[in-house]
């Protein structure tokens, strides 16, 4: 009977487990784009680093960040770069090829494109203690978009600048004119992935308060989703659908700040936050940075 009973219970942890998992958002996850500029810049440089090497980095630190956000149920393709162009901003994804890939069975696709690369050395010699400083910056510029795979809206495209540093002294009878280390690559790549899957939640699942008690709220994001101790973030009320006149196209949806919150505790799938202003905050009101 014991052995039953633990049988049952295992049976209805796995069920209840496959059942969550199930809610989630389906996401495809495109090959990460390096446009011609960037390729050429790379293939310029004096460097090891090659195009396919960062987007193959940059892929993998891109699924593992989307993953630690615990939202998405997600689908990787290499060959979904088959289906992205300029041109899927403005007209649905071809049908046959949804199916052909699956992307009929995902709610949304996203696309990381890196559209420009930078790495500059600099180096101060300081005869005194006969060494020389070297300080090595790598800068990647990216685009972050994200569609709707049903009707192949773009729902959001955003850019940003990541950039990361590395110093180094040296005595001046050594080399000065090592190749970039392998921390350096890593951290820029992996800085790069955070902020775009942090985009894609944003967009997808905005930041929201799910309890409020007191002097403090718990918020819908936790570990690995951008939440950092004592970062200070907006409330917003939501209002009502903002509609151009024009093409009657929904903008989104009026938002009111009514405060603002401090995180003080960040857990694996939830958040707290202290509030340092509340002019009507409550259960449901979005958080922007």
């Amino acid at each position: 009977m014991n052995s039953l009973f633990r049988l049952l219970l295992l049976l209805g942890w796995c069920a209840a487990a496959s059942s969550a998992f199930a809610q989630r958002e389906t996401i495809a996850v495109a090959a990460v784009k390096v446009t011609p500029a960037v390729s050429t810049k790379l293939s310029n440089a004096r460097k090891t680093l090659s195009a396919e090497q960062m987007s193959q980095s940059l892929m993998e630190q891109f699924n593992n960040s989307i993953q630690a956000t615990r939202k998405f149920q997600v689908v990787v393709r290499s060959d979904l770069k088959d289906l992205i162009t300029d041109d899927d901003k403005a007209r649905a994804l071809n049908p046959d090829k949804q199916k052909g890939f699956n992307l009929a069975e995902t709610k949304y696709l996203t696309v990381l494109t890196v559209d420009d690369y930078d790495d500059q050395t600099q180096r101060l010699d300081q005869k005194l203690s006969n060494t020389t400083l070297t300080k090595r910056t790598i800068r990647l510029s990216l685009i972050t978009k994200i569609y709707e795979t049903a009707s192949g809206k773009l729902l959001e495209s955003t850019s940003k600048s990541i950039s990361s540093t590395e110093a180094q002294q040296t005595f001046n009878e050594a080399s000065t004119d090592a190749e970039i280390t392998d921390a350096l690559i890593r951290t820029v790549v992996k800085d790069s992935a955070d902020w775009a899957a942090t985009q894609v939640v944003d967009v997808i699942f905005p930041v929201k308060i799910i309890t409020k008690n007191d002097k403090s709220v718990t918020v819908n994001r936790g570990e690995g989703s951008g939440m950092v101790v004592d970062q200070v973030w907006r409330v917003f009320a939501v209002g009502k659908e903002l509609i151009d006149p024009d093409t009657k196209e929904v903008l989104g949806k009026e938002e009111v700040e009514i405060g603002k919150v401090r995180v003080t505790d960040v857990l694996p799938k939830f958040s707290k936050a202290s509030i340092v202003e509340d002019r009507g905050i409550a259960e449901g009101t979005l958080l922007r940075k």
